[in-house]
């Protein structure tokens, strides 16, 4: 067993995180298997990570072609285009157990096959009803599929070969929605043979079926000790999340009327109520849904924190950006697109470079990636304020933005890992990428209503003012932010797992 060394990518990156280190688990078969299949793992897990980040956008840019050619109501484009990440955010910590359960590569394959079938009847829709099922279907796939891919890379990767591929998974996962928004862009203005939107679903398929073909060969069979499944937690975490992410997606549209208050309420509650079913199940010596052990492992806590702060952010600058260039200063979407992709630049590159950093420096790099976040955010909002519309001084500030943000976001998830054993992973992967849709969501609710307040549509000077307030709220939520990325880097790392050639 021991390290196996990749003979060659193409890319330099993926050519040294191909250096892997299998973890002994139960059941794992990995160490029987040629060494050389290791050096497709992590660029076979991004492609199918990548696939599920783009869909939770590329909807957004197509839907005025998707209602002319299907004759959608208002309604039955909102389920449409939001039906993917409710399906997406709401079975994401039940996809991570199943992966634990019954095996990554198995529930990867199951993920990656629901995913391919359900965006070719998305991409064939010849009617509403079609293409909402289509997407609330794809976004089970994808809570299937992504939770996979972060258990992988903790049970299957070690020391400066995990940090590389955390940094690469970081930049995919966080990627996603601006990469999204851009591709169906093209998509739809290019109109391929007349199809319109329907390539922005269609070009899934191919990547899919290889996807699946490739994982049942490369993907080692990894998985935990099967448990019985907690279904009354499975329904009472499905039932409290789409309380929750129901109104926060739909209430901005409709004007917060009453019962999206109430099932607010309700999915707060039933939360409350969920964790206190896992609480007593497992002082029961039963299986929770949902690893307790891993929340209560010194920093993690603080490390959800400090990820949701900056995808908080990140859903604000979403919403807020497009409306600022384009109502507000008259730029076309593919313009708009085009400045906002100096921050998805920022958080790709800063993503690939932090783990080259030393460990002592990485350790307290989450805190002062806050500190720039705030800061370059406060500045944006400055200058929109006392000057306008000024790219040669915001675009840069936009790449800072993004630098700083991915810098924070993947340095935190891989002391995350640090702090956890192989058998939390999948609580840790479950919780991780459910708090980064639940706080874009989140977001672009809250951060989204502060800038329709303060902005009106075709005024530029109101909406520079409106701008300047997101960025100055999402400046104070970094730095407060910086109490828990302190937290997080006090916490002491867990105990290094036994080295496989010595067994």
């Amino acid at each position: 067993m021991g390290r196996d060394r990749g003979r060659g990518m193409g890319i330099s990156e993926v050519r040294t995180a191909a250096a892997v280190t299998v973890l002994p688990g139960p059941r794992d078969s990995a160490a029987a298997g040629p060494a050389a299949r290791h050096r497709y793992l992590l660029p076979l897990l991004l492609a199918g990570q990548a696939m599920a980040a783009m869909d939770t956008s590329i909807a957004n840019v197509a839907a005025p072609a998707m209602r002319a050619d299907l004759g959608l109501s208002g309604a039955a484009l909102q389920l449409a285009v939001a039906g993917y990440v409710l399906a997406y955010a709401v079975f994401l910590i039940t996809g991570a157990r199943l992966g634990d359960d019954h095996g990554y590569r198995r529930v990867f394959v199951l993920g990656v096959s629901i995913f391919t079938v359900s965006s070719l009847a998305c991409g064939l829709a010849p009617s509403t009803g079609w293409l909402v099922a289509g997407r609330v279907a794809q976004g089970v796939g994808a809570a299937l599929l992504v939770p996979q891919v972060l258990s992988l890379i903790q049970h299957h990767y070690a020391g400066g070969a995990r940090a590389r591929a955390i940094g690469y998974y970081s930049m995919i996962l966080g990627l996603g929605a601006t990469a999204g928004q851009l591709l169906g862009g093209v998509i739809v203005t290019v109109d391929l043979a007349g199809s319109s939107w329907r390539p922005a679903f269609l070009i899934n398929v191919p990547i899919g079926i290889a996807l699946v073909w490739l994982a049942r060969r490369v993907i080692p069979d990894t998985r935990g000790e099967r448990r019985r499944l907690d279904l009354v937690g499975v329904l009472a975490l499905s039932l409290s999340m789409l309380g929750v992410v129901v109104p926060l997606t739909f209430g901005q549209d409709l004007h917060w009327p009453a019962w999206t208050w109430a099932s607010l309420a309700a999915g707060l509650l039933g939360l409350w109520g969920f964790w206190r079913h896992e609480n007593a199940l497992a002082r029961r010596g039963g299986a929770p849904l949902l690893n307790l052990q891993a929340l209560a492992t010194p920093g993690i806590r603080a490390g959800l924190a400090v990820i949701a702060t900056g995808f908080i952010g990140y859903g604000g600058w979403l919403f807020a950006a497009a409306l600022y260039l384009q109502a507000g200063l008259g730029f076309s979407p593919l313009t708009s697109g085009l400045v906002f992709t100096a921050y998805a630049l920022g958080f790709g590159i800063s993503n690939l470079k932090w783990s080259s950093l030393p460990a002592a420096w990485l350790r307290w790099t989450p805190a002062v990636s806050l500190g720039a976040m705030g800061l370059a955010n406060l500045a944006f909002g400055a200058t929109a304020l006392g000057l306008g519309w000024a790219a040669t001084a915001m675009v840069p500030l936009l790449f800072l933005a993004g630098g700083s943000h991915g810098l924070g976001f993947g340095t935190t998830v891989n002391q995350m890992t640090l702090r956890t054993a192989p058998a939390h992973a999948p609580a840790i992967s479950g919780l991780v990428t459910t708090a980064v849709q639940l706080s874009i969501v989140l977001g672009i609710a809250l951060l989204g209503a502060l800038y329709l307040a303060l902005g009106v549509a075709g005024d530029a000077g109101t909406s520079s003012r409106a701008m300047a307030g997101v960025t100055f709220a999402i400046a104070m939520g970094a730095w407060l932010a910086t109490v828990c990325a302190v937290r997080l880097a006090r916490a002491p790392l867990a105990a290094a797992p036994p080295d496989p050639a010595r067994h």
